[in-house]
């Protein structure tokens, strides 16, 4: 890999994913005297048909949402990369491709990649796993409607405050760490067994690709652990996930197993996995992708199986759609069927 290859990857903190990030979307960039910045920011509005066994469930329902995106950053005239991101969006989403209410800053070397800010976590940046594009498939937007999303990687800390290391590709092999003094959700909830609250969490990541004709290769393992606040009478976090996808060209196949226990649950002997796998082919102008999964616990199950994909009508306006069924069993009830269909068009500038 070029220096200036190298650089750029560890600026924009990539991994080996199958997912159109914002920075692939159009953009307004003004680049002079070493100085990089680029903006992007749109809105989306989706509409959903739900049919599934719960008849409180709306059977048509609909989001919409606003999203930006500013990356600045400076090359020095030895190279080094200093700049800060920062994504908002008026509503969290599942999506892969739209992450949200990140704020951090970063410097980027020969040496690697350090962030300092609200950021995901290295378990989840270098994790493989099943391919998702557009609205997310299985790890997507279905789950606003009805059903609940696939695990995917490993439980991380999502994007709470946190330090992180992520390594410069050596031989094939990239490495990271991260650590987040505090990890919280529902704080603020009357009920302490509601909360959500996660000191000195670690995750640990090491990814592997490799050309092999035609191919490349790569393979990935992610570890995060920490410790629940004693209020919460929770578990600690503790969950690691092993992944491996391939490549060739604009086709993309990818799985994962993921370990998560009982990591930050009310009940123990949880005993929560999962193994989810998948397939995608993405061009500029277009995607398709298919996913499946199937998560148990000692309470539940949950099988997942979904295909969508995306089609820009100009460099500015993009049509996306999921379409995701899904399977879910409690011990002591009766299963829980439902198909969820989106349609979404997204302007950006």
């Amino acid at each position: 890999m070029r220096k200036s290859d190298l650089l750029r990857a560890l600026a924009l903190g990539s991994a080996f994913v199958a997912t159109p990030a914002l920075a692939d979307l159009p953009q307004l960039r003004l680049q002079a005297g070493g100085v990089d910045i680029q903006l992007t920011a749109g809105a989306s509005v989706q509409g959903a048909v739900i049919d599934d066994d719960d008849t409180a469930t709306p059977t048509t329902d609909g989001q919409y949402d606003l999203f930006a995106r500013l990356n600045a950053e400076w090359t020095s005239p030895s190279g080094i990369v200093v700049g800060a991101n920062i994504e908002a969006n008026n509503r969290d989403r599942e999506t892969e491709s739209l992450e949200t209410g990140e704020i951090y800053g970063f410097v980027a070397s020969d040496y690697g990649r350090l962030e300092v800010g609200l950021q995901d976590g290295a378990a989840d940046m270098l994790g493989m796993a099943a391919p998702v594009i557009a609205l997310g498939q299985i790890r997507g937007d279905f789950s606003r409607y009805a059903g609940s999303i696939a695990l995917l990687r490993t439980l991380d800390t999502q994007d709470s405050f946190k330090v992180l290391y992520l390594s410069p590709p050596i031989k094939g092999f990239r490495a990271g760490a991260s650590w987040s003094p505090k990890f919280r959700q529902n704080a603020d909830a009357a009920n302490p067994r509601s909360r959500v609250i996660v000191k000195d969490a670690v995750e640990l990541g090491l990814q592997f690709q490799q050309p092999v004709g035609e191919w490349v290769l790569g393979a990935s393992g992610g570890y995060a652990f920490g410790n629940a606040d004693p209020i919460t009478q929770r578990a600690d976090l503790a969950s690691w996930s092993v992944g491996a996808q391939a490549r060739r060209g604009q086709l993309r196949i990818g799985g994962a197993y993921v370990r998560r226990g009982e990591s930050n649950r009310l009940e123990r002997d949880f005993n929560q996995w999962e193994v989810n796998g998948g397939v995608a082919w993405v061009e500029d102008k277009w995607g398709v992708s298919a996913s499946s999964s199937f998560t148990k616990s000692s309470e539940r199950s949950n099988r997942l199986f979904a295909v969508g994909g995306f089609y820009a009508l100009t460099p500015n306006i993009q049509i996306r759609s999921d379409l995701v069924q899904f399977r879910e069993r409690r011990v002591g009830r009766a299963a829980e069927n439902g198909v969820v269909g989106i349609l979404e068009l997204q302007l950006t500038i």
